[in-house]
Formats: structure tokens, sequence, C-alpha cells
């Protein structure tokens, strides 16, 4: 396991998946991913299976420590790997009732604190929905900067959405 202060990430576990399937299955969550499915047991199990034996995609489950138990909080999204030229995708999901309590800016700051200073990336990168100005906030907060978007990627509400990329190097991150 991973930890920043009362934060960290480990595999998903077993016990994970009820929690990690509603996550998943939550509105506000599936309407801002790049596909819009909804999962049931089985469909959660094999997908488990499957990201255990993924390479360049690692998907883990986000805790918080309180005193000697942890509680699960959310997931955590590290794909599309790229380990010769240092750059990898992040994203992450809390769970909708813990939201607005600054888990996902302090997710953030563990996850490019692991990506830069233990995994030596030297750019990290995300995509966000143009319609979700809360995300975007966030994503500026910790470092991320816009560099460029996929227009019209996303069909959400009726109509087209520009998907943004933005993105952080390590340079940035240590100044």
């Amino acid at each position: 396991m991973y930890m920043y202060k009362d934060l960290g990430f480990r595999p998903i576990e077993r016990e994970d998946l009820d929690a990690l399937k509603e996550l998943h299955n939550d509105q506000s969550t599936f309407l801002n991913l790049a596909t819009i499915h909804m999962v049931d047991d089985d469909d959660q199990e094999a997908w488990w299976e499957i990201q255990k034996s993924k390479k360049g995609d690692e998907r883990y489950s986000l805790i918080r420590q309180n005193t000697d138990k942890e509680e699960l909080i959310g997931r955590l999204r590290i794909v599309n790997i790229d380990n010769a030229n240092r750059n990898c995708e992040v994203g992450l999901d809390i769970l909708p009732h813990l939201r607005g309590q600054g888990l996902g800016k302090k997710s953030y700051y563990m996850v490019l604190e692991y990506l830069f200073m233990h995994q030596n990336m030297n750019m990290v990168y995300l995509k966000a929905a143009d319609y979700n100005p809360e995300a975007i906030g966030l994503y500026e907060k910790v470092g991320f900067r816009h560099t460029g978007y996929l227009k019209d990627f996303l069909y959400r509400h009726g109509k087209y959405w520009n998907y943004l990329i933005m993105c952080i190097t390590k340079d940035e991150y240590l100044s």
C-alpha cells in the first residue's frame, strides 16, 4: 500500500467490489467517464479478473486510514503507462457520499507524488469533460494545465462536448 498522510491506495480486493460497482453505477460517476455503461455483479467480477493481469493499466482502491482501520473512499486509475517516454494518464473517483471534503484534491497530490517521485514519470495527463467545471477547477488547483482537447468527443445531455486534455510535468510539479 502507498500512503500519503492519512490516504493511500492499494490493489483492489474482492471485498471492495460491491462498493466500487455502486460507485461506477452512480450517475454522477458514469456520466463523466468516456463510455456510459452500468455493471452488475458478474460484470464487476469479470472486470476485476481482467484488471489483475492487464499490463500498462493499473487500478487501485483509494483508502483513508482511520486510527487502526481503513475506509474505502474511491478508485484510482493509472492507465496508458508509457515507460519509454515516462508518461501516463490518471483518473480517480471518490464515493458520492464522501465528495466535497477535499479527498479528491488530496488524492491527486498523493498520486502525483507517487508518479513523479517514485515512478520517475516526466508527464502525467488526464481528460475532463468541458461540462464538468468542478472537476476542471480541482485539476487546476493541483497543477494540471489545459494543453488541448478532443473536439465533440462526448455525447451527454443531448449534445456533443469537448474532452479537455490537461497535463502536468515533473518540473511543474517540483516548482
